[in-house]
């Protein structure tokens, strides 16, 4: 009799291992490909490209790299435009745009620098990457918005300089996918400062439009928006001393936040995927680790995978790309 069972209980393992490996086979099969990722190392200042995706549950996920620029900025940040057909890379010379067939293909063309030269850590892109946004500091905290004849050459390049603030420091600009609204990091107050973008049409600026959103005495930096514009992905660092920074969730209208990192190590630079449900990061592994990884957050699952690692190199500042490229060498 305990034999008969001991066979039951193996069959039934056999089957229900059986059961999972074809679930997750029919989950990855269904699983939609992953944009291409642009990450930079930091170390040596360079940028690069990889695709992530599984192409079966058999075969396993496929992880590649391509090597694209050298002579980034010490924050060696890189944007793809919403309509993938252009990427901006933080050069030592300041933003560059480069084609994207270009700088992944045929890395041939030379880019158009994004005027003013600025010295700020990020861009960002108009909703449907025909304008872009920068940002200054003079006697005034100002942005600039550009048309796209400002870099492709084949209409005029219009210009619009809009004033923020004269006692914010704002930087680390976001914009939403909608382009309803746009968001600061503020690092005179540690907070986060939005603004509904209709206020660019006033001829003062947007000065009075300026909403503040109390997220604790901790900085918070590297804001990215939902599409639309109702929440935003932040790092901030939880510690006080920066030696331990986290990621969260903030509704912009209400101020609460829901932290969704609480990792032994670090989780830094993150950026949402358009469908709101994966994020990259950097971070360390583990309190005490040596080296920056790259990280994907699945939120529907509440997981969390290592995706990118090199030993005695820190990588960072890795940004979703456009799909359509995700398939090219």
């Amino acid at each position: 009799m305990s034999r008969f069972f001991y066979r039951l209980s193996f069959g039934l393992l056999l089957l229900l291992a059986a059961s999972v490996m074809i679930w997750v086979g029919l989950c990855r099969g269904g699983q939609k490909a992953f944009p291409p990722i642009l990450y930079s190392e930091t170390s040596n200042l360079q940028l690069f490209s990889m695709n992530i995706g599984c192409a079966s549950f058999w075969s396993g996920c496929r992880r590649s790299e391509q090597f694209l620029l050298e002579g980034l900025y010490s924050l060696p940040a890189a944007e793809w435009s919403p309509n993938g057909d252009y990427i901006a890379v933080h050069l030592n010379d300041g933003w560059m745009i480069y084609p994207t067939d270009c700088l992944l293909v045929i890395k041939t063309c030379e880019p158009v620098p994004i005027k003013p030269a600025l010295q700020d850590n990020r861009i960002a892109w108009g909703p449907d990457g025909t304008t872009i946004a920068s940002y200054a500091t003079t006697s005034n905290v100002s942005t600039t918005i550009q048309t796209s004849g400002c870099w492709q050459g084949d209409s005029p390049c219009l210009e619009k300089r809009v004033i923020l603030s004269d006692f914010h420091l704002l930087t680390e600009l976001a914009w939403s996918g909608d382009g309803s609204r746009m968001a600061f990091s503020d690092y005179v107050q540690n907070g986060l400062v939005w603004l509904d973008t209709t206020c660019f049409d006033k001829p003062e600026g947007c000065g009075a439009d300026l909403h503040i959103v109390p997220v604790g005495d901790n900085r918070i930096s590297w804001p990215s928006f939902s599409a639309d514009g109702q929440s935003i992905l932040l790092m901030m660092d939880t510690s006080g001393n920066g030696t331990s920074q986290q990621l969260f969730i903030v509704d912009v209208e209400s101020g609460d936040k829901e932290q969704i990192t609480f990792r032994a190590g670090t989780a830094e630079y993150p950026d949402w995927s358009s469908d709101e449900r994966y994020v990259l990061f950097s971070g360390f592994e583990t309190a005490h680790s040596g080296d920056l990884e790259l990280y994907l957050l699945d939120l529907q699952r509440g997981m969390t995978l290592p995706i990118m690692r090199h030993e005695g190199r820190d990588l960072a500042f890795a940004s979703w790309g456009y799909l359509p490229y995700s398939t090219k060498p």
